[in-house]
Parts: C-alpha cells; sequence; structure tokens
C-alpha cells in the first residue's frame, strides 16, 4: 500500500499557480463530492489502484483549480486525467485545438535565426510553451533537453515565450533550456495555446496539431528516460 502511494505521488503534474492556502476540504470536479483530507487520500489512492492492472501503467495527474472558502472551510476544487499508454480514460480539460491547422508564420529567434513555424514542414515539431516564473516549465526542461538531444536530427524543438528578449537571454545564463528561444509572441502564443503553462503542442509536417500535453514528469525519484517515453512515442506517430 506504502509503494502505491509513492507511485500516486510521482504522478502528479506541477502547477504554475502562485501559491495556494493549505486546504482542509476537497471538491470532486466531476461529482460535486467534498472530501476531508483524509477521505481525498484514500479516493486518489483508489483511483490508482483501479487501474494498476492494466497493461500499460496507468498515468494519473491530478489538477488542482479554483479554491471556495466558506467559514472555516477552504475548498480546493480537483479534477484528474487518466491515461493508459497513449489513450486517455478521462482527461479533465478540452482541447479544441487538436487537429486545427496552424498557418506557417516566420520568426526570428534571439540568436537570429529565422524559424518557420506551421504550414508544411519538412520535419514535425514539438512547440513548448513556457514563462520565467513558471515552476512547472522550469522542472520539465532537463526533461525536453534530453528529448532533443534524441531527436533534434528529426524534429524542430521550438520554445514560445511572451517575456522580452532581456529577460530570456538572462534566464538561459543561469539555467540551460535547449529549444530554440522566440520570445515576445503572446499573439501567436494565444491562437495555438490551450491552457499553459507549461503546454507541449505536437506539429505534424502538414502544420496541423496532432497532440496537446501539458508538463512532463518532473520528479527527482523518476528516471528522465522514463519521464520522456511518453512524448517519444507521440513524436514517433508524426515522423
Amino acid at each position: 500500500m506504502k509503494n502505491l502511494y509513492i507511485l500516486l505521488l510521482l504522478a502528479f503534474t506541477i502547477s504554475c499557480n502562485t501559491k495556494r492556502p493549505e486546504p482542509n476540504f476537497y471538491k470532486n470536479g466531476y461529482t460535486g463530492e467534498i472530501l476531508n483530507k483524509s477521505d481525498f487520500e484514500d479516493y486518489r489512492l483508489s483511483i490508482y489502484t483501479k487501474y494498476l492492472d492494466s497493461v500499460s501503467k496507468p498515468k494519473i495527474s491530478f489538477n488542482f483549480f479554483k479554491i471556495e472558502k466558506s467559514s472555516d472551510s477552504i475548498i480546493q476544487n480537483f479534477k484528474y486525467d487518466i491515461r493508459i499508454g497513449d489513450a486517455y480514460i478521462i482527461r479533465s480539460k478540452t482541447y479544441e485545438k487538436i487537429g486545427m491547422q496552424i498557418q506557417q508564420e516566420i520568426f526570428t529567434s534571439i540568436d537570429g535565426e529565422k524559424i518557420s513555424v506551421g504550414g508544411n514542414q519538412s520535419k514535425p515539431t514539438l512547440i513548448n510553451l513556457w514563462f520565467i516564473q513558471c515552476p512547472g516549465c522550469i522542472a520539465e526542461m532537463p526533461a525536453l533537453n534530453r528529448l532533443k538531444e534524441k531527436y533534434e536530427d528529426k524534429v524542430n524543438f521550438v520554445s514560445l515565450t511572451f517575456e522580452q528578449e532581456d529577460d530570456v537571454r538572462k534566464f538561459l545564463k543561469k539555467r540551460k533550456f535547449n529549444f530554440t528561444p522566440i520570445v515576445n509572441v503572446q499573439d501567436f502564443i494565444d491562437k495555438i495555446g490551450s491552457y499553459p503553462y507549461p503546454e507541449n503542442i505536437f506539429v505534424d509536417k502538414n502544420g496541423y496539431i496532432t497532440h496537446i500535453e501539458g508538463p512532463l514528469p518532473s520528479h527527482l525519484d523518476m528516471d528522465v528516460d522514463t519521464a520522456i517515453e511518453y512524448f517519444e512515442a507521440i513524436l514517433k506517430k508524426i515522423l
């Protein structure tokens, strides 16, 4: 049971929300049921246990959103995603931009390189949406760097942010992020993004968005190769 609980904790994604007050109740966004802390932990574990015998290990991500306050109660709303292999059993958010074709646009990276995004390309593209103060964005960068190292000859890796060039340059002096950085592009992010940040958008050679994913797992106890396995499977489909 202890091992199951640890595995479940490893399935959490990192949010870019500001620090939240400590809740004493949790509200299920699917059913409306309100749980105390103990019941929430039991419920969370039951979700993982339910799918434990699947051929592929389930990936379960709990997503925490709106806080409600009532008298002495702090109620944390939550939903969750369940994915087995590459199929979602349940997904808390809709991604209507999957299937959208991105029209070609030309950008200039902070290194002065002309970068084409969308339209017909010789390679598929992985677009990462991020910003400097986003903990989840920063946490996934080592895994994304490893992904680029393995597929840089076959895939275009581009990072987009609304941040200004000077700020991004300062950031990249302290942290390694090997995607081609394009800055100050909020309008374009608004066109292609669904629920940033962080968000990873997979685009095929014809400019169509095939998959949209949140942050890569970034837990210290998880091997990086294991963390990027699912993203690799997506890339192999669109090569």
